[in-house]
Parts: structure tokens; sequence; C-alpha cells
């Protein structure tokens, strides 16, 4: 069974990369500079995922700096020049549908990994943190340490590709629990922003599995101190605990044995992995002769993405994406996370112009406020056009007379992501102070 493990690390902290990266005020307008929505864009972004109050993921630039885990504000004192923002499920989810729906294009047979220390929370409810904000759960596949899928049967020709572009490690190898030991190998040894790729034939697994350390299992969700005391007990490779018992596993580590247990002796005759249904909607259009020119391009752009409007069913798009395909094998993407999901044609046709400039204009790091580069004079034979990150919004109860602060809950989410805490309000504290400034106090808007 050819089974490719793919993860990518931080996921939270790429997520945000991608979301801030777009509405950077450098850019103008908030048009993304790079445009093509790839995670190696804005990879260099210092930008941390807090959740709780302490850092749950951060970018590439940050990783030698700060440690996961770390409470925000010794964080802030070691990298004073980061961003450190809120983890967005609503974003993470939005991002890992187009993700998985790229991955669909190497094999139908996609299977996101579910999080073996998932939350009893059901999908879509909403729960409590310290720092008082609202966090969903988030999708299957999503982990606090970053997002996980399984393939079975991918391109191998293109797979090293698409994850070089989302900065991502791969493992393959002949059973789940070997591709996922061997997808946390190569996430140990990335350096930086690099990529790893790890294979294990099926003849070399014992060999991989006596120079894999137990640190790797930490990756996998395991208790820390399982790992430790595995050390303790002088078991410094996986290999050493593959000849335990499950009896004995369980009475010393509970159901944290099991689990290591599970993994270290997958079954025989595993289940094939599921076929995959992609949660996007996506259409295109094929050019009777090559297109070149924006006026040519753009009248199908528009006439697409109404067709398209009519699939929602009800639901508003969060990702929106542009492919030009021409007689080259590289296509020309551009995309774009939307500030709220919609619906409506006048939001989307003005993001899906921006974004037909970017990838004409071959989205090229150099573009300036007030400089636009002249689209580059390659042909267009096919364009398409594709949303992710689809939802259905809950329905709201009218009102007999219209009020204008439909869109305050919004900007008040919005505002506590990027500035948790900075939004206050004032709030009568004594009747009769004995000094004026004891009369009100201040307390974040978002509780």
């Amino acid at each position: 069974m050819d089974l490719a493990c793919f993860h990518i690390p931080h996921f939270a902290a790429w997520a945000l990369a991608q979301r801030w990266h777009d509405d950077d005020p450098k850019n103008g307008d908030g048009d993304p500079k790079n445009g093509d929505g790839d995670p190696k864009n804005g990879v260099d972004t210092a930008i941390a995922a807090c959740a709780h109050g302490r850092v749950l993921a951060c970018t590439p630039a940050l990783r030698s700096t700060i440690a996961i885990g770390d409470p925000v504000d010794r964080a802030r004192r070691l990298a004073p020049q980061a961003q450190f923002l809120l983890r967005d499920p609503a974003v993470e989810k939005a991002l890992w549908d187009h993700v998985l729906f790229r991955l669909y294009d190497l094999t139908p047979q996609v299977q996101p990994i579910p999080d073996p220390l998932a939350s009893s929370l059901r999908p879509g409810r909403r729960k409590h943190s310290g720092s008082g904000c609202l966090y969903e759960a988030p999708a299957t596949g999503i982990w606090d340490n970053g997002a996980w899928a399984m393939l079975q049967g991918p391109d191998h020709s293109r797979l090293p590709t698409l994850a070089a572009d989302m900065g991502a490690c791969v493992g393959i190898s002949s059973a789940r629990s070997w591709a996922l030991l061997a997808a946390a190998y190569s996430h140990a040894g990335m350096t930086g922003s690099k990529t790893g790729s790890t294979s294990v034939p099926a003849h070399m697994i014992p060999a991989f599995l006596r120079q894999a350390p137990v640190a790797l299992l930490e990756t996998l969700r395991f208790d820390p101190d399982l790992i430790e005391r595995l050390g303790l007990f002088g078991m410094r490779a996986i290999h050493h605990a593959i000849h335990l018992t499950r009896r004995q596993l369980q009475a010393q580590f509970g159901q944290e044995g099991v689990r290591l247990f599970d993994l270290l002796h997958p079954s025989n005759t595993e289940p094939p992995v599921t076929h995959f249904d992609p949660c996007v909607l996506s259409t295109s259009h094929d050019f009777d002769w090559p297109v070149f020119e924006p006026g040519e391009l753009q009248p199908v752009l528009h006439h697409l993405l109404a067709q398209l409007l009519t699939r929602f069913d009800g639901r508003c798009a969060r990702h929106l994406e542009i492919s030009l395909h021409g007689r080259r094998a590289h296509d020309r993407t551009a995309s774009r996370i939307l500030k709220e999901p919609t619906a409506h044609f006048d939001v989307l046709r003005n993001a899906a112009d921006t974004l037909l400039h970017l990838a004409l204009t071959g989205n090229t790091a150099d573009n300036t406020v007030g400089t636009r580069q002249i689209p580059a004079g390659r042909s267009v034979h096919r364009l398409s056009i594709t949303c992710s990150g689809l939802t259905e919004l809950p329905g709201q109860q009218s009102q007999l007379f219209a009020q204008r602060t439909a869109l305050l809950p919004a900007l008040v989410r919005s505002m506590e992501s990027r500035f948790p805490g900075k939004l206050t309000r004032p709030v009568r504290a004594h009747a009769d102070p004995f000094f004026p400034e004891e009369e009100y106090r201040f307390e974040p808007v978002a509780r």
C-alpha cells in the first residue's frame, strides 16, 4: 500500500500569515503583494498564533526565538518585532479546504487525520478561552501542532513540488503508522523554511524505527510524561518500545500506552483511504483560441463568477482563487482570504478583478503603492475560479426598523483578533468617587 502523510507544521500561524499578508497596508488598498496565496509567500513574516494566553504556533522566522507554549508576555519580550494574533479557526478551515482540494489533484483518496486529543465539542460549537474570546472547534485534520492528511497512491512526480509550495513535510511508507512517524521525522529534520520528505520502504521499517528517537512521539501528540518515562527506562529509540505488550504499556501509561501500542503494531489489513469529497466550488472556461488581454478575460471571469454563485445554496465563501492555464506546465494563480464570508456578487467581483490582474502580472514581489506592472503577454487557454471555506451563516431575525449596527460585531471580532484586549469601553464604577478618574473603569468589549 502506497501511503503518504502530508503534514503542514504550525498551521495556525501559517494561516494567520496568509490572512494578514493579504491585508498588508504596504500593498495598497489591501491587495496581496504576492497574491498567489502559497504558503511560501509571507514565510518570513514574524507572526505567532496564540490561544489561552500562550503561543500555539509561529512562522519560521520566530522558531529559533520563541518556543511553543511560552506565555505571550514572555514571547513579546523575546520577539518585540513580531505580531501576536489570536488563533482564527474560520481562516484555518477556509485554507485547509483549499489545501485538501489541491491534494485532491494528486489522488482522489485523501483523508484528513483526526486529532487524537480532539475536544469532545462537536464541530461548529464554541468554547470559551482563558482570554474571554470565543474559539470554534477546529476542522478535522487540524491539530494544535499543524494540519495532517493521509494520501493513498498520490502522484509522486508532483507531490514534492506541492509540499515545497506549502511548506509541508511528507512521510511515505506502506502503513499509516509508519507514514505518520516518517512525517514526524521529516518535521524534526526541517531547518528554517526548508521542507522535508522521508520515504520508508517496507524492508527498511525496522532500521528506521531503530534510529527514530522517542521524541518524535511528541509531534504525534503523545503525553510528554510518557516520552520522559520511556527515556528513564532506557528506551531512546522507538524500536525499543515495540517489544512491549499492550498490557505492559497500559499498566504504565493508561490510554496513552494503548494508543502507543496501536501505533507500533498496525494491522496487516488496513482499510484503504476513503475517497475525498472536496468542500469547494470550482468552474472553468476553455477558450477557443489563446487570449492575451485583460479586457477579453474580464467578461468571462464575471460570467463564471455569476454562474458559481448560483451553486452556493445559501452558503458564503471565505477563500477565492483565480487560475490561468497556458501552454506552460506552471499555472499562474492568485488567491485571497476574504475578510468575512460573503456571497455578494459585487464583493467577489472586485476581489476577482484584483486577483486576475495579479495573476497576469506574474505576482512579483516588487509591486509597491502607486505602481502597477504591465500584464505579461503570455497566452491564456483556460480560466478557472475556485471558492473554498464555504460556510452557512446563521439566520437572523429581521427587525421593523433598519439599524446601522449590522457590521459592528464583525468589526469587533476583527479588532479583537488583531489587537487582543485593546478595544475597551468605559463602565461606571462609582457614583460619587473621591477622585474623578475613579468614576469609570475600562473593560474589554469582547468578553
